[in-house]
């Protein structure tokens, strides 16, 4: 059990399951046994892409993403500038995300994370990818949202990172 408001790093060697966790808990897939409850909009940032449709532009990634989280298309448009900006992605905003790079990918996947009111943000090593600039903008939104009392998971190899953030 994780109460509401902890910061918990996953931390531990390639393939002990610290991933397959996360994809548990927001039900990308099913339990073999066992049972796990959620309680809040879960906000995920699972591996690069993840949920992304490669023929939608950003834009239309984001109306998607929104929507599976449960968003209805007025509180997506509400929040549609400040993902867009947070992810400096502008100019390319209308692309088809096909041909974003693995970086304008990770700023598109976090920004619309943290964007949507999650309750609970599951992080999974992906902040691995994207420039040192944005990292810290990241590491700052991720802080911003534990003081707001979001629950967060965090895999990452970055041991300094972990034991800076987590609770």
């Amino acid at each position: 059990a994780i109460p509401a408001g902890e910061m918990v790093g996953l931390i531990g060697p390639n393939g002990a399951g610290k991933s397959t966790v996360l994809k548990l808990i927001s039900r990308i897939i099913e339990p073999t046994s066992g049972q796990i409850s959620v309680h809040g909009r879960v906000g995920a940032l699972l591996e690069l892409g993840a949920g992304f449709h490669p023929d939608l532009t950003g834009q239309e990634n984001i109306y998607l993403n929104g929507s599976i989280l449960g968003l209805g298309r007025a509180q997506i448009r509400q929040k549609l500038d400040e993902i867009i900006a947070f992810a400096e992605l502008d100019r390319f905003i209308d692309v088809a995300v096909k041909h974003y790079s693995s970086g304008m990918y990770v700023r598109l996947g976090f920004s619309t994370a943290v964007h949507t009111d999650p309750e609970i943000l599951l992080v999974d090593e992906v902040l691995a990818v994207g420039d040192q600039s944005f990292q810290a903008k990241c590491l700052e939104k991720i802080a911003e949202l534990r003081r707001k009392g979001v629950t967060t998971l965090l895999v990452s190899h970055n041991l300094p990172i972990v034991q800076d953030l987590c609770t």
